[in-house]
C-alpha cells in the first residue's frame, strides 16, 4: 500500500468517525429536546371549533388577564401566575408528561369521595359535578374539549382514597383531580400529589393547609376556609355584644372541629372583648352531643360556637332549644342546609329558630336565592338526569363544577395553551362571581400573595320555623369581608 493511499484510507476514517459521532449528538439531542418538549412543552393538541356558550353566566368565560400567564417566554420548563405564583416541571418525575389526560377533543379528569359506607350522602357532589358538566358539553365543552371525570368510591376511608389517587397517577391517563372529598383523606395525599406533579385541584375540605401555594404548589383550596369562617364569626359576636361576650364551644373532635376552633381562637386574639369560656368536643363516634351540651351551659355563655357536622349540628341545636340556656347560638357552614339540618328538627316539636350562620352562596332552593333563572336550569338539568334538586350535595357539586370550568376555560387561553402546568397556574390564579354568590363576594385567588378564594360571608338568623314547616334565613348583619388578610397558610399559621 502507497503512503498516498493509506492517507486516503485515514482521512476518509476520520470522517465517517466524525459525521457518525455527530450524527449520535444530533440525535441524543433530539431525543433530550423531545423529552423536554413531553414534560414542559406547550399543549400539544389543538382543540376543535367550540359550541356557543351562553351568555347568561351559566358557563363561565375566561378571565381576561389569563392570557398574560403560562409558560414562560424563553421556552423554559417554568411557568408563572400572579401573585408570584411559580412552576417549575423541572423537578418533576423524568416520565412526566405535560399532556396526560388531555387531547384534542377530551379533557380528562378524576375524583375520590364515598359511593358506601355511612358517609356515602357525600358522594352526590359527585353527582352534582356531573350534571354540570354535562350541561357544559352540551354547549361545546371547554374550547371545544369534552370534560370528562371519572368517580372513584372511598367510603371515606384515607387508605382508601390514597390507594384511588395512586392507582390514577399511575395510569398517566388524568390531567388532574378535583374535589376529591375530605380533610384527613386530602392531608393524607398534599405530599405524594405535589411529589408526583399531579394536580390536587380544588379539593372538597376548607382546612387552611390547603392554602399553601409556595410549598405545595400542585395542591389548591376551594370553599369558605375554617380560618376565615371563624374570623367572620368573631366580628359579628364583636358587632351583637360591643361591650364584651362570654363564648362557649361544642366542636366535633376531627380535622374539621380541631381546625375551625383554632382558627376561632386565632380571631378571638385578634378582638377584644370576646372571651372563650368554656370549650367542649364530642367523639366523632359519639351517639349525640347532649353531655357537651350541658356542660357548656353551665358556663352560662353568652354565645355558644357549634363547630359540628352532619346529624351533631341538628343535634346540639335541638339539645340549646330544649335547654333553659338561652345563648345566640352560631353554628359551622356544615350546619346551613336547611333540608339537612333544620328540617328534622320538627320531628321532634322544634324548629331551630334564630340559629346563625355564615353564608356566602345560596342553595337553588333557598326562598331568598334571588338568581331565579340559574335555580330553574340547575333544578330542570338535574331532574332530567333522575336526580333530587334539593339535594343539597349535588347543589354544591354545580358550585365546584362551574369553577372547574372556570380554571380550565382560563388555562385554554394561557401562554402554552391547555396543558397541566396552564390548569394548575389557572387554579391559582382566578377572579370570577358563580351565580349564586350572595351579594359582595367574589371568588378570587392570586397565587402565593392571596391563596384563599372566599374571605367574606354574610351573617343570618334561620328564623320563621314551625314543627310542620321549615323556616328561611334573614340576614343578621352586614357583609364582612376579610379578603386578602390571612393570605397564605404560613401567614395564618403563624398569627400575622
Amino acid at each position: 500500500m502507497t503512503r498516498s493511499t493509506w492517507q486516503r484510507r485515514l482521512a476518509t476514517l476520520v470522517i465517517a468517525t466524525v459525521v457518525g459521532a455527530s450524527a449520535t449528538a444530533c440525535s441524543h439531542e433530539a431525543a433530550k429536546q423531545a423529552a423536554q418538549d413531553k414534560k414542559c412543552g406547550a399543549s400539544a393538541t389543538a382543540p376543535k371549533a367550540s359550541g356557543t356558550a351562553p351568555s347568561d353566566g351559566s358557563i363561565p368565560a375566561a378571565n381576561p388577564d389569563s392570557k398574560n400567564w403560562g409558560r414562560s417566554a424563553d421556552g423554559s420548563c417554568v411557568y408563572t401566575g400572579p401573585g408570584g405564583f411559580k412552576l417549575d416541571l423541572s423537578s418533576c418525575p423524568a416520565t412526566w408528561d405535560n399532556n396526560a389526560g388531555i387531547t384534542a377533543d377530551e379533557i380528562k379528569l378524576f375524583t375520590s369521595m364515598p359511593h358506601s359506607g355511612p358517609l356515602a350522602a357525600y358522594g352526590a357532589i359527585s353527582d352534582g359535578i356531573k350534571t354540570y358538566i354535562d350541561y357544559v358539553n352540551a354547549h361545546g365543552g371547554v374550547q371545544g374539549r369534552r370534560v370528562s371525570i371519572d368517580v372513584k368510591d372511598d367510603q371515606y376511608q384515607p387508605d382508601q382514597t390514597r390507594k384511588n389517587v395512586e392507582a390514577a397517577v399511575q395510569s398517566g391517563a388524568y390531567a388532574g383531580s378535583f374535589a376529591v372529598l375530605g380533610s384527613p383523606n386530602n392531608l393524607n395525599l398534599i405530599d405524594y400529589m405535589n411529589q408526583s406533579c399531579m394536580g390536587q385541584f380544588m379539593v372538597a375540605a376548607s382546612d387552611d393547609e390547603f392554602g399553601d401555594p409556595q410549598n405545595h404548589p400542585w395542591t389548591s383550596g376551594f370553599g369558605l376556609d375554617y380560618y376565615n369562617e371563624s374570623g367572620i364569626w368573631a366580628s359579628w359576636i364583636k358587632q351583637k355584644f360591643p361591650q364584651g361576650a362570654k363564648v362557649a364551644t361544642i366542636s366535633i373532635g376531627n380535622a374539621l372541629g380541631h381546625s375551625y376552633i383554632n382558627g376561632f381562637k386565632r380571631a378571638v386574639a385578634q378582638t377584644p372583648g370576646i372571651t372563650i369560656v368554656n370549650e367542649q368536643t364530642n367523639d366523632v363516634s359519639a351517639p349525640n352531643v347532649d353531655n357537651e351540651v350541658t356542660s357548656a351551659a353551665a358556663s352560662n355563655a353568652d354565645v355558644v360556637v357549634l363547630a359540628e357536622a352532619g346529624t351533631f349540628c341538628t343535634q346540639a341545636i335541638a339539645a340549646i332549644e330544649k335547654s333553659a340556656w338561652k345563648p345566640q347560638v352560631v353554628a359551622a357552614q356544615p350546619c346551613a342546609q336547611i333540608q339537612t339540618t333544620y328540617a328534622p328538627l320538627g320531628k321532634q316539636g322544634l324548629t331551630g329558630n334564630g340559629t346563625n350562620v355564615v353564608r356566602y352562596y345560596y342553595a337553588p332552593s333557598d326562598p331568598d336565592n334571588p338568581n331565579t333563572q340559574f335555580a330553574k336550569l340547575y333544578t330542570d338539568t338535574v331532574s332530567a338526569a333522575g336526580l333530587d334538586p334539593k339535594n343539597a350535595q349535588i347543589a354544591n357539586g354545580w358550585f365546584w363544577a362551574w369553577y372547574i370550568v372556570q380554571a380550565l376555560q382560563d388555562a385554554s387561553t394561557m401562554k402554552g395553551g391547555l396543558n397541566r402546568a396552564n390548569i394548575n397556574v389557572a387554579v391559582h390564579s382566578y377572579a370570577s362571581t358563580y351565580p349564586l354568590m350572595i351579594q359582595g363576594v367574589e371568588g378570587k385567588v392570586s397565587g402565593v400573595e392571596d391563596a384563599y378564594p372566599f374571605e367574606a360571608g354574610r351573617m343570618y338568623t334561620y328564623t320563621g320555623a314551625t314543627p310542620a314547616a321549615t323556616g328561611h334565613f334573614e340576614p343578621a348583619g352586614p357583609l364582612i369581608d376579610n379578603g386578602g388578610k390571612l393570605g397564605n397558610w404560613p401567614k395564618a399559621k403563624g398569627g400575622s
